[in-house]
């Protein structure tokens, strides 16, 4: 059930409930204002044949009636015509209260009519007092009942906001039990539909929670396995290169030492081109495994240059692939880390259409503006963006996380004839660490090509 329609089912129900009771107790007022006005009209009517034999006989039954007062709108009393004393037809009346002089204020006095019975007189006069009070009766029990329907609909209110609001807190033990690092948050069913739309989106922000965490564990045992990959890498290189070019210059080395007073000077010189060519094999060996480790080319020389070095090298690794570019000749100096993205980038990319993509043909764009650096990479393979998104493997992930830390965005899309195109966007003139993607698994758990 929707929550809007169970709050305003409960009000209705509620305020058809209050309104019969308001009902009930109009019909209540009005029987007992009928009670009331047949009454009056009883006692008037007596008091009428009281009064016609009060002038012909004995007044005793007149001053029965008007002792009792159950008349209303009208005030009686019987003066003696000598004393000009009053007998009024009941106790003294009771002062006016404020709320009944404000009303009566400013009006003229009642007329009075006079009825002569034998040596008496019986004075009438109009008594707007009892008017005054039933209209403030009525007042006070419609105010009642107005504010009885108020705090009776703000009760109601807050009771059904209240029990609506109560799967708030499964919602808060199951996002607290994703912060301690369970896969699922455990919501139970709900009635209504809103909450069951939340809790679905829990469970897919669980699902995708579960899955980065599946895929940071994968990247780090990844990590590790590249780690000590170079580290054997790095340890053959050191045996078999530098190990065979050392022994080779302390051979030549010892030879010289022993035979340096007795050789003649073209063997000392051959020993000599001997221990200088191993020393150069040595130094050219140790800057190539120092490219490999870390491109030094993006800090100690241009960027551009360093980029034509690396798309050289990988077109002589794959000759068979049509290789077209397009690289501005000057780029504005780069921050480390966005001259760093921008390489890792495009190694990357080339390794993977190497690898996966079975192109035979690759277009690579650098271009740049005043605020922005531009590289799109495209192939004519295999590949699409939607799978390649949806199983991310360590590399791709590895290009969308330094794009975030260079400040840039990496877009990933189909090329029209078919293949994956890569898209690295660099801003020129930004501190690092708040870029992302736009496609980005991390910033957008539905990626879409």
């Amino acid at each position: 059930m929707d929550l809007r329609v169970r709050l305003i089912s409960y009000l209705c129900g509620f305020s058809l409930l209050l309104l019969g009771v308001a009902c009930l107790a109009v019909v209540a007022t009005l029987r007992e204002d009928v009670a009331e006005e047949i009454e009056a009209s009883t006692r008037l009517a007596e008091l009428m044949l009281a009064i016609g034999e009060a002038r012909q006989s004995d007044s005793e039954p007149l001053r029965q009636l008007l002792a009792e007062n159950r008349l209303r709108h009208i005030n009686l009393s019987l003066e003696r015509s000598r004393t000009e004393q009053s007998f009024p037809s009941e106790s003294p009346l009771p002062r006016p209260t404020a709320l009944e002089r404000l009303t009566l204020d400013g009006m003229t006095a009642p007329p009075e009519r006079r009825i002569q019975i034998g040596n008496e007189t019986l004075v009438i006069r109009a008594d707007p007092r009892s008017e005054v009070q039933e209209i403030l009766r009525d007042a006070a029990r419609m105010l009642g009942t107005l504010v009885l329907f108020s705090l009776g609909t703000l009760a109601l209110a807050w009771v059904s906001v209240r029990r609506a609001l109560q799967p708030v807190r499964a919602f808060e033990e199951g996002l607290e039990r994703l912060a301690q690092g369970e896969d699922k948050a455990v919501l139970p069913a709900f009635e209504l539909r809103e909450f069951q739309r939340i809790a679905h989106a829990i469970d897919r922000l669980a699902a995708k929670l579960a899955e980065s965490r599946a895929t940071e564990g994968r990247l780090a045992r990844r990590l590790l396995e590249l780690q000590e990959s170079e580290r054997r890498e790095l340890a053959r290189e050191l045996h078999d290169e530098f190990g065979q070019s050392l022994t080779a210059i302390s051979i030549a080395a010892a030879f010289v030492e022993r035979h340096a007073a007795t050789a003649d000077s073209e063997t000392l010189k051959e020993c000599a081109r001997d221990i200088r060519s191993q020393a150069q094999g040595v130094a050219s060996h140790v800057r190539c495994l120092l490219r490999q480790l870390r491109p030094h080319s993006t800090e100690n020389m241009e960027t551009a240059d360093s980029l034509r070095e690396l798309i050289d090298g990988w077109q002589q690794r794959a000759p068979e692939i049509t290789l077209e570019t397009l690289l501005t000749p000057t780029l504005p100096p780069l921050a480390p880390h966005s001259g760093l993205a921008l390489y890792r980038t495009l190694q990357e990319a080339l390794t993977n259409i190497l690898r996966h993509s079975k192109a035979s043909r690759v277009q690579i764009a650098l271009t740049a503006s005043a605020t922005e650096l531009q590289l799109m990479v495209a192939d004519n393979g295999q590949g699409d963006a939607a799978t390649a998104l949806q199983h991310i493997g360590c590399g791709l992930r590895g290009m969308f996380e330094r794009a975030r830390m260079a400040n840039g965005h990496l877009v990933l899309a189909d090329t029209p004839g078919g293949g994956l195109q890569l898209e690295l966007r660099l801003p020129i003139g930004h501190e690092p660490g708040k870029g992302g993607s736009d496609n980005d698994p991390e910033n957008n758990p539905y990626p879409a090509a």
